[in-house]
């Protein structure tokens, strides 16, 4: 595996976790990486999806066939096929009265038949191509199915179960992968070669006037395979040229030590922007991206927190079910706590309780719903609210926080404010821009709006359309790179107040910012702009736009030019606001202008986590007010956040003692707070019965063991935190103020990513629930503030909830047999109905007295064809009937035979409703090995097989009494022509698919009685 010293033991090699080496040679090897050994259900879905591509071409080419088998199009005159001109007037000398009393060589006045034939033996019979697409078809649906019952072995950290079953099987479909391909692929390419030589077989000089077989909508279906063939077998060039890439790398060829870890990641990251670009037709920016050392300390910091100087072996499949179970573990530590709560200090509930319905309870307005708890009074008195804070110990401590208070004039003004001016924090996304073109007659490509310095103080450029009736418009820029970032300067008259808003995260080159998070130090920064920042750091990209930020505010004058003297506004407030990477640089700012504006407030809507150090942190409380959303994930985003986040997800791995699928599937059912205990311990073990003996315990361990030297400055979020609880039930958010330390873990939540949107910030904030109002008057609460999985009163049945798996036996394997049986009963009928050989009959001459009898003629019979006689004469000039053989080739019946024979007309309409009965009974058994089906439906099944059963039997029944023994008297009273049937091929197949049928239809019936 890449990554892997050259000294890495042989049997390590082979025994990697989680992805399997298959095998490992000097110069080239096969893993299943990116796939882990359990992850090999996704490539059997993907085979099995093309193989479901193979087969619905290769049925409708193969139906095609045998509609032309039917309709005599299949013969071939003299090597002319049907679409030449040519070819019907000598397909006319071919008649039933022709073949019986002429010579096939005879001359006649058009045309001569020289020899009857077939494109199915053109150049090698091409028919022997579809029956190795049939058989590898088969045989890879049996490799599906044992490859999914392998990798279901084992858990996702103990593999050895699985990898002695998976190597084999993996082989083996590498080897026959290539043989079974090349050979279709190379019978396709000379029957196409064989049907496109010669004018399409017509001859030169002749214009084909009818359509050709590639003119034949069946013909698509036909190429499709072959083109799915032909994608198969460059799996193995593929293969071949990544281990080239992969010794190349190793071998440190690449230019400007992109061979190490940092440098590789650095420029994965790059190529995944570039690709982005591209995809968004630059819409989403990255001009001023080069990949030129941006993203450099983002990769040394990603290579610490991942992999270090150990590889620990996981793939993405494991990142996913790790952080699913490691939610459903935070879930039952929260429940875990809360219950611990209630039985030491019998508090409240475990989650944020109903609105009380006052009036029906006859408690005063504001009265504590819990008239006997101990800490009622003091409750009462200030408003709070229990919430579940994280401990570095991976447990959780029930705390106390202060609610924002109706009758607290301070709380309420501030969630006003909150509210007020989230609205610019909005609005400067996408909607400033377009406003500044369509109504102040701005430029499309304009990076700056900008007003005269006479005109700053006139009551212009207000922005009524954006629902904004009292700001007006001093400057934007519109500048995004790697550095500058878009902002507005806005004058509210309402408020009077100047705002400064800054957009977030939209862009390329913002996201290159939010991934420079490495702490930079705020020293320099504070002698520029009078302030003693010694020993402070920060977040290092939003540190460079926010110098940026106050050099264009210096360089641009309009913040000077509003507070001059003879300015109307020079008594306003300064306020800078923001959401997202837009609150984390206004909040940076604010600390740099705090010296030239002391009154400064800041609104930061969700800024990143990982921001400012502790002490800065608290020093912002007076003048920086952070706003969080629920579980947001964007304020948890931290470097200690993220160690934490691997750490909990490792130890989840490593307790998973189930099969990745079954964990899988669990985790598809919702989990209640009542019921995870029960249902993480099916899944999980304790944290003490992790095993130590594997080889990803040791790696863990080494990989630990480094990490415990790292250091790094702890950052944190800036100034006084309002955290916006979400009671759920649709009811609207209640606000309190946290602790900075509540967000020193990353909370596994459905939430987590919708929780920062900034479109429904402004309603979430005017809706916000202050308590002590009228229409929630409880000051009390326990509140789970960081629910992990959403819960539901009822569990879905576990049945209800499982994958539709084949083969997944909810019966067990009695149905794959009847299923087989079935599936071998319907191929019977189906090769009994295709061959003109269902009977062979013999018209003899009888002399009556002497009892001789003397061979007249003898032809081979079918449901919709009869055989075509040939001479067996070397001149090919037959003039005896006995001379005459049969031939692999079939006519079909004319209208007049049929016309003439009522009953294998009936026989062919029992033949069509017993192939439907049995088709729609197999499919029934298909879905009966992979989802548990009614009583009603076996009996249905049983039915259909026992009517499939009786009209095979019919079927045999009438065409053999329609072919029986007959003696018919002559001219001569001393002869008589005696004609006798015995059975052909047909006639076999018949009755095997009749005594098939009958066994899955008694088998049937053990499901069908069952209640």
């Amino acid at each position: 595996m890449e990554g892997r010293r050259r000294d890495t033991p042989q049997y390590l090699l082979l025994n990697t976790m989680p992805a399997l080496q298959v095998f490992q040679t000097r110069f080239f090897g096969f893993s299943t990486r990116p796939f882990a050994g359990d992850d090999l259900h996704l490539v059997c879905i993907l085979v099995g999806s093309l193989r479901l591509i193979q087969f619905l071409c290769l049925v409708p080419w193969m139906l095609y066939n045998f509609i032309d088998k039917l309709k005599g199009k299949n013969i071939w005159i003299n090597d002319i096929p049907y679409w030449c001109p040519q070819y019907q007037a000598l397909k006319d000398n071919v008649t039933e009265d022709i073949v019986f009393s002429k010579s096939i060589g005879e001359i006649y006045e058009d045309s001569a038949i020289v020899r009857v034939s077939s494109f199915e033996s053109g150049d090698g019979p091409y028919i022997y191509g579809m029956v190795v697409a049939i058989v590898f078809l088969g045989i890879n649906v049996c490799w599906l199915c044992m490859l999914w019952s392998a990798t279901s072995l084992g858990t996702p950290t103990q593999p050895e179960r699985r990898d002695k079953y998976l190597r084999p099987l993996i082989i083996f479909q590498l080897i026959a992968g290539l043989i079974f391909p090349i050979m279709i692929l190379v019978r396709g390419i000379k029957f196409t070669h064989y049907v496109r030589t010669d004018n399409f077989r017509c001859g030169q000089g002749v214009t084909v006037r009818g359509r050709t077989l590639e003119e034949q909508v069946f013909y698509n279906f036909y190429s499709v395979l072959m083109v799915t063939n032909a994608l198969e077998i460059l799996f193995w060039p593929a293969s071949f040229v990544g281990n080239i890439v992969r010794f190349v790398k190793k071998q440190g060829m690449f230019l400007r030590g992109k061979e190490e870890k940092e440098h590789r990641i650095q420029y994965m990251f790059g190529f995944m922007f570039r690709c982005l670009q591209c995809l968004s037709c630059g819409k989403a920016g990255g001009k001023d991206f080069k990949n030129k050392g941006e993203l450099k300390d983002f990769a040394v910091q990603f290579m610490e927190l991942a992999n270090f100087e150990t590889n620990v072996d996981f793939v993405l499949s494991d990142v996913y079910i790790g952080l699913v179970m490691l939610g459903r573990d935070q879930l039952e530590r929260r429940e875990a706590a809360i219950q611990l709560a209630v039985k030491e200090n019998n508090i409240i509930r475990n989650l944020v309780r109903p609105q009380l319905q006052v009036e029906n309870n006859s408690k005063t307005e504001g009265e504590d719903p819990i008239a006997s708890q101990p800490h009622r009074q003091k409750l009462q008195k200030r408003g709070s609210v229990y919430i579940l804070q994280h401990q570095e110990s991976s447990t959780y401590q029930v705390c106390e926080r202060h609610l924002l208070l109706q009758s607290n004039e301070e709380d309420r003004l501030l969630m006003q404010d909150l509210a007020y001016y989230s609205r610019y924090a909005q609005i400067i996304y996408k909607r400033v821009q377009p406003l500044t073109v369509e109504e102040f007659g701005l430029e499309d490509n304009a990076t700056h709006f900008t007003r005269g310095s006479d005109t700053l103080f006139e009551s212009r450029y207000r922005l009524s359309s954006l629902d904004c009736e009292h700001a007006m418009l001093s400057y934007a820029c519109f500048l995004n790179g790697i550095v500058s970032t878009p902002y507005a300067i806005l004058v509210d008259t309402a408020k009077e107040k100047v705002v400064i808003t800054i957009r977030g995260t939209i862009s390329i080159e913002d996201m290159v910012v939010d991934m420079q998070y490495k702490p930079a130090g705020l020293e320099k920064v504070g002698v520029i702009c009078g302030t003693d920042l010694k020993g402070h750091c920060c977040h290092k990209g939003m540190l460079a736009r926010s110098k940026w930020l106050y050099n264009s505010l210096r360089s641009e004058k309009v913040i000077k030019t509003l507070y001059s003297d003879e300015s109307p506004f020079k008594d306003y407030g300064l306020v800078v606001c923001g959401h997202s990477l837009g609150g984390g640089c206004a909040s940076l700012l604010a600390v740099m202008l705090r010296p030239s504006f002391p009154s400064i407030r800041c609104f930061a809507y969700e800024p990143p986590g990982g921001l400012i150090d502790e002490d800065l942190a608290t020093k912002c409380e007076d003048f920086i007010v952070s706003t969080v959303k629920q579980d947001d994930i964007v304020p948890r985003l931290s470097h200690q956040n993220f160690d934490a986040l691997r750490d909990n997800f490792f130890d989840i791995l490593a307790r998973i003692k189930v099969p990745k699928i079954q964990a899988f599937h669990d985790t598809r059912t919702p989990c209640t707070g009542a019921s995870v205990k029960q249902r993480n311990s099916k899944i999980l073990r304790h944290q003490t019965d992790i095993p130590t003996d594997t080889a990803f315990y040791q790696q863990l361990q080494k990989f630990r063991s480094e990490r415990a030297e790292a250091d790094y400055e702890k950052l944190y979020l800036p100034g006084k935190i309002v955290h916006l609880l979400d009671p759920g039930d649709s009811r609207p958010h209640i606000p309190y103020y946290a602790s900075k330390h509540e967000f020193d873990h990353v909370a596994i939540s459905k939430t987590m990513i919708s929780d920062h949107r900034c479109f429904k910030l402004v309603g979430f904030l005017q809706n916000a629930q202050l308590c002590g109002g009228k229409e929630n008057s409880m000051v009390s609460f326990v509140c789970n503030n960081s629910i992990a999985i959403q819960e539901e009163e009822e569990e879905e049945d576990a049945e209800s909830s499982r994958f539709f798996m084949w083969c997944s036996n909810p019966y067990g394997r009695f149905p794959i047999l009847l299923t087989l049986g079935a599936s071998i009963a319907v191929l019977c009928s189906i090769l009994s109905v295709t061959t003109c050989k269902f009977f062979t009959r013999s018209v003899s001459m009888y002399q009556n007295d002497v009892g001789d009898h003397s061979l007249f003629k003898i032809t081979s019979v079918g449901l919709f064809s009869t055989g075509l006689l040939d001479c067996d004469k070397l001149d090919q000039n037959c003039t005896e009937f006995d001379k005459y053989t049969d031939s692999p080739y079939c006519i079909p019946y004319s209208e007049s035979q049929l016309s003439q024979n009522d009953w294998l007309s009936k026989a062919q309409i029992f033949v069509a409703c017993q192939m439907v009965f049995a088709f729609v009974s197999l499919l029934l058994l298909c879905i009966s090995t992979c989802y548990r089906i009614g009583r009603n439906a076996w009996i249905v099944i049983c039915f259909m097989l026992l009517l499939s059963t009786l009209f095979q039997c019919l079927v045999f029944v009438i065409h053999r009494d329609n072919c029986g023994d007959s003696v018919f008297p002559i001219e001569d009273p001393s002869y008589s022509i005696v004609t006798s049937c015995d059975r052909g091929r047909g006639a076999s197949s018949a009755i095997a698919a009749c005594c098939f049928y009958f066994m899955t239809a008694v088998g049937s019936i053990y499901f069908a009685c069952k209640k």
